[in-house]
């Protein structure tokens, strides 16, 4: 699945704003009854994944090659000539031509199947109707005929992932950044297991939830916090305990309504045709992906709503600060919704939100004028005007 706007709808990906350290302080530990806990943590690590992320970056990943640039320019010293073209094929057909994620989009991929290591991944590749396709249920919204657009691409990925295991991959990457996994999982799970999230994620959407959450802790995965297959997602090992817990607090959302509702789109026809809003769509950096008007609202929902988790938990930043500043100011949506949905008390009641976005709609409260007045109560009116700014430039 190549994780993008229009067809390719991405809503996976939450770009980490890990260069603030004072906005990622310890965070409180929940107070919840022992015997009333009911998340269960697992978190380790996944060499298969981390192999597929490095893949994407060394492939052109924009965001990742200033985080990387020793460690590509060192595995690309490694690779064969057909290697290197193949790893730009792949480049091309996932960030060029469908304006997606590499690295996050094929780690979706194969997370259907075993990805453990380096081979697992590579058998994955080889055979994907034995170990892809039948856990195809697990990617959320897979859409059909995806799965044969992806395998057009595998010879390649094949290609890649053979010269990674004829320089002994397996071995460089265990010397060069096993202790630090090792440390960065001993450090997550101590951040995490006091916290009981799922309760409030399940309060907030209406719905039950599997009470187990998995981190795999990589290298290869900054600056993203991934969500894959079922309730798992990918984190780096330096990420603090607030952003591994406002990633769990994130994630697990996603999707927070049914993203084939096209009554629900419908209905937003006038925000989304907006010129402003248009304008977050179109003049935002395209890298941070979500490239589309449904992107930004299914980013835009989980945001708001793992906000609430993260307060009420104790792990919260500053709306304000967030949202004004994050991804360059481009989840307005965010902003907006978290202030209709406080302002409604959905916050405290709870409810189905999928059912609370529909009656928002009906109510007045997402047309554009709505969401600016709304976002500027929350961020003020310069991030807000930004988006007037570009647009006239």
């Amino acid at each position: 699945m190549f994780l993008r706007s229009a067809s390719f709808v991405l809503f996976f990906i939450t770009a980490l704003l890990v260069s603030h350290p004072t906005a990622l302080s310890q965070p409180a530990a929940d107070t919840s009854d022992a015997s009333d806990f009911f998340t269960e943590w697992s978190v380790s690590s996944a060499e298969g994944l981390d192999a597929i992320l490095l893949l994407g970056a060394i492939s052109g990943d924009t965001l990742q090659a200033s985080i990387y640039g020793d460690e590509i320019a060192f595995i690309r010293e490694q690779l064969s000539s057909e290697a290197l073209e193949a790893a730009a094929r792949i480049d091309q057909t996932i960030r060029i031509e469908n304006e997606g994620l590499t690295g996050p989009s094929l780690s979706y991929f194969f997370s259907a199947g075993p990805f453990e290591t380096l081979e697992d991944v590579l058998a994955s590749a080889r055979d994907p109707d034995r170990f892809i396709a039948p856990n195809l249920d697990l990617l959320i919204s897979w859409p059909e005929g995806r799965y044969e657009e992806t395998l057009v691409i595998m010879p390649d990925v094949i290609t890649v992932l053979e010269a990674f295991q004829a320089m002994d991959f397996g071995r460089w990457y265990q010397e060069s950044y096993g202790d630090l996994i090792a440390q960065g999982i001993r450090q997550t799970r101590q951040a995490v297991e006091p916290h009981d999230v799922i309760p409030e994620q399940a309060r907030l959407l209406g719905r039950e939830l599997d009470p187990l959450i998995e981190i795999r802790i990589l290298a290869f995965s900054q600056p993203y916090g991934i969500r894959i297959a079922g309730q798992r997602f990918l984190a780096h090992y330096s990420y603090p305990a607030g952003i591994q817990l406002r990633v769990a607090a994130h994630e697990i959302f996603h999707p927070p309504y049914d993203v084939e509702d096209e009554g629900l789109f419908s209905s937003l026809r006038e925000l989304s045709e907006d010129p402003w809003m248009r304008s977050v769509v179109e003049n935002h950096n395209p890298a941070f992906g979500y490239n589309s008007f449904e992107g930004l609202l299914n980013e835009g929902s989980t945001q708001a709503l793992d906000q609430f988790v993260s307060e009420r938990l104790g792990f919260a930043i500053d709306p304000g600060s967030r949202w004004g500043q994050h991804d360059g100011g481009m989840h307005m949506l965010a902003a907006a919704l978290y202030h209709a949905m406080r302002e409604d008390g959905f916050d405290q009641t709870g409810g189905r939100y999928e059912d609370w976005l529909h009656s928002a709609i009906a109510r007045g409260w997402m047309t554009p004028e709505e969401v600016r007045r709304r976002a500027r109560a929350v961020v003020g009116d310069a991030p807000v005007d930004h988006w007037y700014e570009v647009m006239e430039d």
